[in-house]
């Protein structure tokens, strides 16, 4: 009787595994079939067509850049001595006259603003992208208060209301005088320079091999 059973479950095992051999070959026969198919001039694009690669388009490409803001690519340090005077003529100055001496140290900075840029100022073909980047501009002009101060200052005799406009007139023609002397530099050309170098940095971590500027 056990004998008959263990015979019994052998004769069970060995069909079993015919099935299994018979469901593998039919299975790789599947799989050689398809990858046949698919190498076919005709059948292949028709039931086995590839889905086409995502790609990075022109709006993504606007929006990354919209996020890097006014770019300040830049950075211009400046020393100037400015001189005001009060008084007309050679009386009033002797009655009511003021002379200040400022000496002043201020920042410029330069780069791009790329609010502006639209989506008509990108395009895409293939892994390039082309880009008309805004002109660049002086994006801010301050004054180093650390390092900026009245070096001198001369009342006449009878001047008794000290003019504080004076210092600020001073002042501003500082500010004006340090833009000039960054803008005699070259500092525009710089920032367009840079604001390239940085923006093709990123667009090629977008997975474009190519930057292009117009």
């Amino acid at each position: 009787m056990s004998i008959g059973r263990k015979g019994g479950g052998f004769g069970t095992t060995l069909a079993l595994a015919f099935v299994i051999v018979v469901l593998g070959v039919g299975l790789g026969v599947v799989l050689s079939t398809q990858r046949f198919m698919e190498r076919l001039p005709v059948i292949g694009p028709l039931f086995f067509e590839e889905e086409p690669a995502q790609t990075t388009t022109g709006p993504v490409v606007v929006e990354g850049i919209h996020d890097l803001d006014r770019l300040a690519t830049v950075r211009w340090k400046e020393s100037v001595i400015v001189t005001r005077e009060s008084g007309g003529t050679e009386l009033e100055q002797l009655v009511s006259g003021e002379k200040v001496l400022l000496v002043a140290a201020g920042d410029v900075e330069a780069g791009v603003d790329l609010a502006d840029l639209s989506r008509e100022d990108v395009k895409v073909e293939g892994e390039t992208v082309t880009i008309r980047l805004p002109e660049p501009e002086i994006l801010s002009v301050s004054l180093d208060e650390e390092q900026t101060r009245v070096y001198d200052r001369d009342y006449s005799l009878l001047n008794l209301h000290p003019d504080d406009d004076l210092v600020e007139e001073a002042r501003g023609a500082a500010v004006d005088r340090i833009e000039q002397a960054a803008r005699d530099e070259n500092i525009l050309d710089q920032a367009e320079q840079n604001a390239e170098d940085s923006i093709r940095a990123f667009v090629t971590t977008l997975g474009f091999e190519e930057v292009r500027f117009e």
